[in-house]
């Protein structure tokens, strides 16, 4: 077998400058050669295998691209490590091109095009050049003449894709060229996006926790196209250009609908979001009574070998035989083998099931990361080749990794391809996709398409015409001189209302979120009268999706939809969200209750939508206020009940529904209803926030037991630890603090509040802190002095100890004053990094708003004098000389023992609100015991000492710049 000479086509120079990679798993671990790791592989009868590359001359594989030419391109990452260091950035990541000029199954040749980037998850080729996914950013290193030479340094196009502290294995990955032309990829749920190009102020990103976006290279916009799933590694394209793509833990085959919620394990941040869409797979590849985790070591072979899968391909060669083209493979990593989908249509959508697992392997470090068909056909499948995976820390072997081509007998000459090989076609729809990347399908050429015979076609074409619409509702990037095209709109809401194919619907009401909210109410009301798709899995959650932010700005289109809809699910959830508002808007709930609804009521589930609306919203309260229209509509819901046609299971349900929110608009639910729902795991966490929040308020007796038990569930953890200050236990700041990495890198900031708010939790986080196990920078300097402020000797040790001194003098501050206006002249900041000041000013936004973002515990620095030095220098470096009454800090001492600082915002005669650094909030003045206000500024003297004087020029001059800048690349 022949391997390539070790860095055959690397120059000397180029040799001496990568660093030397090393193997960080414990003891000497040795893989099988890659001969054995081939022999260990069992194909199909037919198949056979061969052994494309291997180490030295490709390691750690963690991507592929194929390129015009047929070569592969191979992203190798060295810099991801063990969980402790997380990123060893003295490595760096290389981008390698391999070629099999006589299709023998070995590449012969091999060049390295680049080897000075970091975090690399993916390549791509195409647009003039090499795209790159280096977290936190989207590179491109032109390659105009495709020499294999970089023509210049790499050129940030996109940033936000920041990994996460302590999930570092979710981070963005998967650049993949779409049929329509945009730059396709992923990100993980843990390692949440906010996603620009370069410069975009942070209130105009799109923010992202998971799932797919798209990029196009040539006008700069990008779009968020799903949210959810968990980490999503690997997509492709069928023959019709429809997108699907593998997750892992959560269920693992997603078909793309553009504007989807998709199942998580974590709350949405969307609040109107009631119901995701759940994987479109009919199974399930390990034993889902039981932890996901479980399925390791062969447990759940029989099932397809586990939760974690990764790489995507649907076959669409000629290669293979027949019974294998259009299916989709996904490697199993605790499997050691591919799954295989069979994709059918279901509905507006598709459904996933399972064919026999193919390529197993008994290689103990098979760690499959991609599989791609190859230029002639052939599947190719990259291993990692490693023993550990991102929830086994037992280091990173960088030294070994294989590439397999799989071909069933002997593979003819590669053909060209086009990738995705969906383009590879020859009807309309390849046809359709190449005239449009070549800028010739215009919109009128787009919009005779609408009435192609093919719904491929047509739901396509109405894709395309989108993407010239503005997309102010998405992400306001889009060139002004697009304008929205009434004459389209018209004829798509035609099309919703006559064409016969539900995936032409689904598209439409994927293209609800694309326009002005104005214009969705009429193209939604169309779709929601196609009484055949009440139970289709997919087209009232894309409907609904689209309807959520007219609660705010049109409720009452909402109830003008209701009126029309035959879809159940599309009037409970209006319902549930018109009810949700009952105490600030009650006027459309009564006018949803009161203008005809009730005629439907027995129709088609309709009374019992609006009952279970009712229902849902109320859930977790325990008394709400009675709509004016509620005994009008009850009427009509108990006659539709009691039809002769209705089964005695519905009217049942009715009248219990009734019977229960009537009691809940008079004399209020039961105490116990709302515990037994706050501690439902099967309840969703929007109710069960409500229930919490309703027994916090109410403090039953075992309001203790109730919060400590939810300290572990996500989305409630936060609340409950909150509501557990209010125990004085030493016990409890010792739970919280030792708990403190379970919780949310959103919530650890009012976590942290929280246990600075008693000197025995103050104490216990001290303690973790000293431990190394909760960074001493989530400690800011607002919590250092509220620690302070608990007036307690041996906890301000501690503090100097374990953090630092929290310096309440500066020494002599007029000298200072002078000392860094004579440093800082006009000369000096004009030669100022103002991005680093930027990224400096962050100690700053954690109590300040500058252009709309920051905390608002101090003042908006916005539109103050800070052009001016001496107004800047005065305020930073004597921040107590002129303390507005406005800020000063309180200090409130509660009747549980509790401490509270921060600035008084509001009171009356009966409340006081208070904003904290991480929120506000209000407290019952008898629940006050003492209330101290202080001279000093709650802003600590003495921050500039602790900078270097580049630093210091770089913060002044980046908070005299008159607008804002883009944060470092």
């Amino acid at each position: 077998m022949r391997l390539l000479p070790l860095l055959l086509a690397l120059p000397c120079a180029l040799l001496a400058d990568f660093p030397q990679v090393y193997n960080s798993d414990p003891g000497d671990a040795q893989p099988p050669t890659p001969q054995q790791a081939l022999a260990k592989l069992k194909l199909p009868p037919g198949f056979q295998a061969s052994l494309f590359a291997a180490e030295p001359d490709v390691q750690n594989p963690v991507a592929m691209a194929w390129d015009a030419k047929g070569r592969m391109w191979v992203a190798e990452n060295y810099t991801y490590a063990e969980r402790s260091k997380r990123f060893d950035l003295g490595l760096k990541d290389r981008v390698i091109i391999l070629e099999d000029k006589d299709n023998d199954g070995h590449a012969e040749t091999r060049k390295v095009f680049t080897e000075d980037v970091q975090m690399l998850t993916s390549v791509e080729v195409g647009r003039g050049g090499v795209w790159l996914m280096c977290c936190p950013q989207v590179l491109f290193i032109p390659d105009a003449n495709g020499d294999d030479i970089p023509d210049g340094p790499p050129q940030v196009m996109l940033d936000g894709f920041t990994v996460a502290k302590d999930n570092y294995h979710n981070f963005a990955n998967g650049l993949r060229w779409g049929p329509d032309g945009w730059l396709y990829g992923r990100c993980g749920h843990s390692c949440p996006a906010s996603i620009g190009v370069p410069g975009t102020p942070e209130a105009e990103r799109l923010p992202m926790k998971g799932g797919i976006w798209r990029f196009h290279p040539e006008r700069k916009i990008a779009e968020v196209l799903t949210h959810g799933t968990t980490n999503p590694w690997g997509h492709d394209w069928d023959k019709n250009g429809e997108m699907f793509f593998i997750n892992t833990v959560t269920g693992h085959l997603w078909h793309l609908m553009p504007g989807a919620h998709l199942h998580d394990t974590s709350p949405s941040l969307n609040p109107g979001v009631y119901e995701r869409l759940d994987t479109i797979a009919d199974h399930y590849h390990f034993d889902t009574s039981g932890s996901w985790q479980d399925s390791r070591d062969g447990k759940a072979n029989d099932l397809g070998g586990g939760h974690a899968h990764i790489g995507m391909m649907i076959y669409q060669g000629d290669q293979w035989p027949n019974q294998y083209r259009d299916k989709l493979f996904t490697l199993n990593m605790h499997g050691r083998r591919a799954n295989v989908e069979r994709l059918e249509r279901l509905g507006s959508g598709y459904v996933g099931k399972h064919e026999p697992d193919v390529f197993l392997t008994e290689d103990e470090w098979f760690r499959g990361i991609e599989i791609s068909t190859g230029p002639d056909g052939s599947g190719f499948i990259l291993d990692w080749s490693d023993t550990g995976e991102c929830h086994e820390s037992t280091g990173v072997h960088r030294t070994s990794g294989r590439i397999f081509k799989i071909s069933y007998g002997k593979p003819g000459l590669p053909q060209p391809a086009l990738y995705p090989r969906c383009l590879m076609g020859e009807g309309k729809l390849a046809t359709l996709w190449k005239q449009y990347q070549a800028g010739k399908a215009t919109p009128e050429l787009l919009t005779q398409h609408l009435k192609d015979e093919n719904e491929h076609v047509r739901a396509w074409a109405i894709r395309l015409l989108t993407d010239f619409w503005p997309l102010d509702t998405l992400t306001s990037k889009r060139p002004a001189t697009e304008t929205f095209d009434a004459n389209i709109y018209t004829s798509l809401v035609s099309l919703a209302r006559t064409d016969p194919s539900s995936a032409v619907r689904l598209t439409l009401a994927s293209t609800l979120q694309r326009l002005p909210l104005e214009k969705r109410a009429a193209l939604a009301t169309e779709l929601v009268k196609h009484a055949a798709d009440a139970q289709d899995k997919f087209l009232p959650s894309m409907v609904w999706y689209g309807l959520i932010p007219l609660a705010d700005s049109d409720p009452q289109s909402l109830v003008s939809i209701a009126k029309e809809s035959q879809w159940p699910h599309i009037t409970r959830w209006i319902t549930r969200n018109l009810a949700s508002r009952i105490e600030t808007n009650p006027a459309t709930l009564n006018a949803l209750l009161s203008s005809g609804v009730p005629a439907l009521a027995g129709s088609k589930g309709q009374d019992q939508a609006i009952l279970h609306g009712l229902s849902e919203a109320f859930q977790g309260w325990r008394k709400a206020p009675k709509p004016e229209a509620w005994d009008r509509f009850v009427v009509p819901a108990l006659a539709g009940s009691g039809d002769d046609k209705t089964s005695s299971a519905s009217k049942a349900t009715t009248e219990k529904l009734i019977r229960e929110l009537s009691t809940l608009f008079g004399d209020g639910r039961a105490l116990d209803e709302v515990k037994a729902l706050a501690l439902d795991s099967k309840a969703s966490i929007e109710n069960r926030t409500a229930a919490l929040k309703t027994l916090i308020d109410a403090r039953p007796d075992d309001l203790r037991n109730i919060c400590e038990s939810l300290l572990e569930t996500r989305g409630l953890n936060s609340l409950a630890a909150k509501a557990l200050t209010q125990f004085d236990d030493p016990a409890i700041g010792k739970k919280l603090a030792s708990s403190y990495r379970k919780f949310s890198s959103e919530d650890r900031p009012g976590i942290i509040s929280a246990l600075v708010s008693r000197p025995s939790f103050a104490k216990a986080l001290l303690a973790q802190i000293a431990a190394g196990k909760i960074p001493r920078t989530d400690l800011s300097a607002f919590d250092a002095r509220q620690i302070r402020s608990l007036n307690d000797e041996s906890l301000t040790k501690s503090l100097t100890e374990v953090w630092g001194e929290l310096r309440d003098s500066a020494g002599d501050k007029a000298k200072l004053i002078e000392d860094l206006k004579s440093r800082l002249t006009p000369d000096v900041l004009a030669k100022a990094d103002l991005s680093k000041g930027r990224a400096m000013y962050q100690i700053c936004a954690a109590c300040h708003v500058m252009y709309g973002e920051g905390g608002k515990v101090g003042p908006d620095l916005t539109g103050s004098g800070r052009a001016n030095l001496d107004y800047l220098l005065e305020n930073i470096v004597d921040p107590s000389g002129v303390v507005s009454a406005d800020y000063r800090m309180s200090m409130l001492t509660l009747k549980d023992g509790r401490i509270l600082s921060g600035v008084i915002t509001r009171q009356n005669d009966r409340t006081l609100t208070l904003r904290l650094m991480t929120e506000e909030t209000t407290v019952e003045k008898s629940e006050i015991t003492k209330q101290d206000t202080s001279p000093v500024s709650m802003m600590p003297e003495g921050l500039l000492q602790a900078f270097q004087p580049d630093q210091v020029r770089d913060l002044i001059a980046y908070l005299m710049h008159p607008s804002q800048v883009p944060l470092p690349k």
